[in-house]
């Protein structure tokens, strides 16, 4: 049987749960990558964001050197082109990895049709999360959710699969990755490069993260969100790893379920994309001051620990995790910008982007989403005294600052820097009169 194996958010020949039905299945296997509108859309930022992805396909495809393969990359809508290959290359089958994302979903339910319409099989396999979306009964709360999330989880879904050992794939006369690659511009990632995920997940110290996720200025957390975007490692891998060291309800198990969590509710509530989860909290009254968007994004609001992680995610793709929610909740409530805003900020600059995450992080964050706290807005002098205690974070962000002592930084005594865009006491009696008072 030949075979095209569509590769997505899979980079990786390890526990690669699709192609490794395709190789169980396959005589000829043709391994292929696209770069689609919506992903090019997603890369339409820095240029080494599209480095780093060319990075992980030069790896991955080095991969499949090695085991007597090669990968074909296309450029354009994943529609015509598979209308075009099917037709040339005449395969009895196509698998991929399941898309849950709803941009993902979209296009996979064409590419489906398609074949269906070309009379050959389509299969998808759930490589990307440890519970499919639709096994877990429904439930809008987090801890709800987690319970049952536990318990559906079987041997199978956590089990490693073995990898292929030789891949037979015909020489085509299909454009290759470097080919394909001269329609972009790119540069290499400084910050980040496509074999750090092995390392990272063999070096990291699981044990470490209860203590250590919450502080700026420490390497404490896992690092691995880049790696689970693109599929460098298997989530199963990950979670096999951590158990070496942790017990199921530790809280870096409970952060993998919170990102299922998210799937969960994208499956249950898919309106969920672009209106609030609460209807309550639909319609607010968002400021969107263009002067504060601006000052945002170019870490010039006045609060350090603020434009420090706004300079950590323009200059490497990435924000620490306590930043993102000190930094959305400073959006959000203090500067009044809908979450949507947010939302398309982090789109700009992440390199471990996931809109169904992104999109559960930012509401919850804002107030507006599933599995509500009560009310919270962080103070971000406070938050910045707590977790850069010894300003090095901000230091290290705001090079400007390193001449000043911590007690400065802290209390705002800034000569010669931005003044705060706004008061905090100030901001948080505005805030309560828009989520309270609505009339």
């Amino acid at each position: 049987m030949r075979i095209i194996y569509w590769f997505k958010r899979d980079l990786r020949l390890k526990d690669n749960r699709g192609l490794i039905e395709a190789y169980k299945k396959g005589q000829e296997i043709i391994p292929v990558f696209i770069f689609d509108q919506g992903l090019l859309q997603e890369l339409d930022g820095p240029a080494s964001r599209t480095g780093f992805l060319l990075d992980c396909l030069r790896q991955l495809n080095h991969q499949l050197e090695k085991k007597g393969s090669r990968l074909y990359c296309f450029y354009g809508d994943p529609e015509k082109i598979f209308a075009s290959l099917l037709s040339q290359l005449k395969p009895e089958a196509l698998f991929t990895s399941q898309s849950y994302s709803w941009s993902g979903e979209e296009t996979q339910k064409k590419i489906e049709r398609l074949c269906w319409q070309h009379g050959l099989k389509f299969e998808s396999f759930n490589d990307t999360l440890l519970a499919d979306p639709g096994k877990i009964e429904t439930r809008k709360v987090f801890n709800a959710f987690f319970r049952l999330w536990q318990k559906a989880l079987t041997a199978e879904d956590t089990s490693i699969g073995p990898e292929p050992s030789r891949i037979v794939t015909p020489l085509l006369k299909l454009p290759g990755l470097e080919e394909t690659s001269r329609n972009f511009r790119s540069e290499p990632n400084r910050h980040w490069r496509a074999d750090y995920a092995e390392k990272r997940l063999k070096k990291y110290d699981f044990r470490s993260y209860e203590s250590g996720r919450n502080r700026l200025d420490l390497d404490g957390t896992s690092r691995l969100s880049v790696a689970h975007r693109f599929g460098l490692v298997s989530i199963r891998q990950v979670l096999n790893r951590a158990m070496k060291q942790l017990q199921l309800d530790s809280q870096f198990i409970k952060e993998l379920a919170w990102r299922e969590f998210w799937y969960h509710l994208r499956h249950h509530f898919p309106w969920t994309r672009n209106l609030e989860f609460q209807e309550k909290h639909r319609g607010l009254k968002w400021l969107n001051r263009e002067e504060d968007i601006q000052a945002l994004e170019e870490a010039r609001t006045g609060y350090p620990v603020i434009d420090a992680a706004i300079r950590q995610l323009k200059e490497e793709g990435w924000m620490h995790n306590r930043a993102r929610l000190v930094v959305a909740s400073f959006i959000t409530k203090h500067l009044l910008i809908d979450w949507r805003i947010g939302e398309k900020l982090f789109k700009k600059y992440l390199l471990d982007y996931d809109e169904v995450v992104n999109t559960g992080n930012w509401q919850w964050s804002a107030s507006v989403g599933a599995d509500p706290r009560p009310f919270r807005m962080f103070n971000p002098v406070l938050q910045g005294q707590k977790f850069d205690p010894y300003c090095r974070y901000i230091k290290k962000y705001l090079p400007e600052l390193k001449k000043l002592s911590c007690r400065q930084i802290h209390s705002l005594e800034l000569p010669g820097y931005y003044p705060p865009v706004l008061d905090h006491r100030a901001a948080t009696i505005r805030v309560r009169q828009v989520y309270f008072f609505k009339t």
